[in-house]
């Protein structure tokens, strides 16, 4: 795995930032922060700087200044390479999250500075042992309604479909379409893709998911199918609704962008609002709620439920983020599980542990990993690619 060093500005960052947050850190995350101040006096002055309120509130107003609508710009132009318009109502929701954030991580970037200014040579040395592991990258498959199959080209990011033909941003022909009713867009785990429908609506997949969809939309409505967790901005037709089925839930919307997470893992379905107005039906007793933006539906064992949720946090996975806050160490391990494409082996009894923060989703394997060495959890990478996981005292 990588050394130690490469690892302590991400734990360090972690720690700082949730005693900023005020949360009471563990006895190992105290011993590793004293460990950390007794090093050097630059690190003491760096921590003075992150926990000092008036340092707060000077980088507060200066993320103030910020062009926020540059910044959403740009990462609407990271989820969807061609333009499109801006829209006030999610900016908005955006805002307050985007200078927060900006906060945090200059807490992190200064510890991470620090530690690259000064092992610069260590750091030359430091080739990882989990190269394999890499994060996740323009990977999917097409499978045609007719039995075709192509694998999509990874220099590529994504596909316009209409009744004619698939193809790719460039105008490149991936195939014709006058023969073919559906098409099925599929990512593997470790892989992402987005893809441009007949009538406009623009979906981005996350790793590990698949879409179905008509070539030719009907008359009526505009229904998809959609297993796994994609982010949609449905084109505006008024009077043709726009449906996504996933597994025991239906969506309907006239034009709005919304987050489906809706993996077969045993998890809720999770549906978040960025913009418009959704309904959202549990298909096994018919009940529904309306969704505002920043709000989010919860599809539980059949059961639908609402709640204002911190958008940028759901939608981490869109600005190439991973968001832990709150979920426990099985729900971490399903989202590394499909972004590295490793399998997940627990061995002994599963810690009941909460996560918070994250990290970046470029980041390698072994980053994500430290993350359970300060949790006090082990963890051995097989050469069969399996990832086994185990408390730290053996308890089987």
């Amino acid at each position: 795995m990588n050394s130690k060093k490469e690892k302590e500005p991400v734990v360090i960052g972690e720690i700082i930032a949730k005693e900023i947050k005020g949360s009471k850190l563990t006895e190992t995350e105290q011993a590793l922060l004293s460990q950390w101040l007794e090093l050097s006096e630059s690190n003491r002055d760096i921590y003075q700087n992150c926990i000092n309120h008036t340092e707060q509130q000077q980088a507060y107003h200066r993320f103030a200044q910020v062009d926020t609508e540059g910044a959403y710009k740009r990462l609407r132009k990271k989820v969807f390479p061609s333009p499109l318009a801006i829209a006030p109502p999610f900016l908005r929701i955006f805002r307050p999250y985007i200078i927060a954030a900006s906060v945090l991580l200059a807490v992190s970037f200064s510890v991470y500075l620090f530690f690259t200014n000064t092992n610069q040579t260590a750091n030359s040395n430091q080739q990882t042992a989990d190269i394999d592991y890499a994060p996740a990258g323009n990977k999917a498959t097409v499978r045609l309604s007719d039995g075709r199959l192509f694998e999509l080209d990874q220099t590529q990011q994504e596909i316009y479909i209409n009744e004619n033909g698939l193809n790719y941003k460039d105008g490149e022909l991936v195939t014709e379409t006058e023969s073919v009713v559906s098409v099925k867009i599929a990512t593997p785990r470790g892989g992402l893709y987005s893809v441009t429908l007949p009538d406009g609506t623009r979906v981005k997949l996350n790793a590990g998911s698949e879409l179905d969809y008509p070539v030719r939309f009907a008359k009526d409505k505009r229904e998809v199918t959609l297993q796994g967790e994609a982010y949609f901005e449905v084109a505006k037709q008024a009077n043709h609704p726009f449906i996504v089925i996933s597994n025991d839930q239906k969506i309907t919307v006239l034009g709005t962008h919304f987050n489906v997470n809706a993996y077969t893992d045993g998890y809720p379905i999770k549906t978040t609002l960025t913009e418009g107005k959704v309904r959202v039906q549990a298909l096994a007793d018919q009940t529904e709620t309306e969704l505002k933006p920043g709000q989010q539906s919860v599809l539980r064992k059949g059961k639908l439920s609402r709640k204002d949720v911190d958008v940028a946090q759901e939608l981490a996975w869109l600005n190439g983020k991973f968001n832990f806050d709150g979920k426990s160490l099985k729900e971490v391990m399903s989202e590394v599980s499909r972004w590295y494409n490793v399998d997940v082996i627990y061995k002994g009894t599963v810690p009941d542990i909460e996560f918070f923060g994250g990290t970046f989703r470029t980041s390698k394997l072994s980053t994500i990993l430290s993350l359970l060495e300060s949790n006090n959890i082990t963890y051995q990478m097989t050469a069969d690619n399996k990832l086994i996981i185990a408390p730290a005292n053996g308890n089987e």
